[in-house]
């Protein structure tokens, strides 16, 4: 399964991690590869059930501005939640911060170093847990993962988390064609 980076460090060093499945089931997984530099992380379930179908990929370089997409997540703790919007902007320059990166609980996490994605610019709402969901077209295949959301910045004594201001950002899925020896 592919998430995001900043979603199993943001567990903590030693921390168990479990994903609870649409019907309710859950398992125990374990990390396999992160990549900080793509806030990409590949994880893998123990014991994982022989029914689970892999999503269709779609061609996110076919996108354009103004599709119609869908986040799929658990924003601000709500499991199985979807949010539609459009694409509004393309190869986005995004650079996430200590502050703009949340984790399923909506606690802010720390990265080391920043991230820097040319990401797929949304107006489907994006609350702290959504981040690591699937981004699909109107055809239901993976274009994307979401990944980050624009907050205004908070000022002093109000609270640090903010939601979703209409401004969403998604790491572009990429879809290579097979050989037929692969």
């Amino acid at each position: 399964m592919l998430t995001n980076n900043h979603v199993v460090t943001g567990a903590g060093a030693g921390a168990q991690l479990s994903v609870t499945l649409n019907d309710k089931r859950t398992y125990d997984a374990t990390v396999v590869g992160t990549d900080p530099s793509t806030d990409l992380a590949v994880i893998k379930l123990t014991n994982a059930p022989t029914d689970l179908k892999p999503i269709a990929l779609g061609d996110a370089n076919v996108i354009k501005v103004g599709d119609q997409v869908m986040a799929v997540g658990n924003p601000l703790g709500l499991a199985g939640t979807v949010t539609t919007g459009i694409v509004s902007a393309l190869n986005r320059p995004v650079t996430t911060s200590d502050q703009q990166q949340s984790d399923p609980f909506g606690q802010q996490q720390s990265t080391a170093d920043p991230v820097v994605t040319n990401a797929i610019q949304i107006s489907a709402a994006i609350n702290p847990g959504n981040s690591g969901g699937a981004l699909v077209n109107s055809g239901g295949e993976l274009i994307g993962i979401t990944s980050a959301i624009a907050s205004l910045g908070s000022s002093s004594g109000s609270s640090s988390q903010s939601g979703s201001i209409g401004i969403g950002f998604a790491i572009r899925s990429t879809r290579h064609a097979r050989s037929p020896n692969s």
